[in-house]
């Protein structure tokens, strides 16, 4: 009779946590630094800095769907958002870092746009929200909306330019 033995199993991974979304609040002049690399080639991607994020991007056609969602909340944005909103929105909290947050989008990334109505008791200011996949802007003025909407229109450019 003969026995084999199986070989020793490698100790199983657990997953033991998950972003599931993550929500940026934005007011005023966005810092955005978009950078394209190998485009035309099989590594193709542009990095695109958006605030505290950093998004890459390696699909012209999720480029272009992000830009076309982004433009189609145009009326909203210049219809209910203020020019300019006061930063104190942001709630920013002394000797706190901010949280950086990188994600690749690809595939079927979804975007939605929604109004919300601002509501004091919990500190939430009017504002667009705009989902990007697991991004969430909260957009309290037109001009974190323009800052943001130039990201998305240079990372689709630098595909397009190939």
């Amino acid at each position: 009779m003969t026995t084999t033995q199986q070989p020793p199993t490698a100790p199983q991974t657990v997953l033991a946590s998950t972003v599931l979304t993550v929500v940026m609040r934005v007011a005023g002049p966005v810092p955005i630094e978009v950078r394209p690399y190998a485009i035309g080639e099989p590594e193709q991607q542009v990095s695109a800095r958006i605030g505290d994020a950093v998004v890459y991007l390696t699909e012209p056609a999720v480029a272009a769907r992000i830009r076309q969602q982004w433009d189609a909340a145009q009326y909203l944005a210049a219809t209910r958002l203020p020019h300019r909103a006061s930063q104190t929105w942001l709630a920013p909290s002394p000797d706190t870092y901010p949280v950086g947050v990188a994600l690749r989008l690809t595939g079927a990334v979804e975007v939605a746009t929604q109004w919300i109505s601002g509501h004091p008791d919990t500190r939430t200011p009017p504002h667009l929200r705009v989902r990007v996949d697991r991004l969430i802007w909260q957009l309290c003025d037109q001009q974190s909306w323009l800052r943001i909407g130039h990201a998305w229109f240079d990372a689709q450019r630098y595909f397009n330019a190939r």
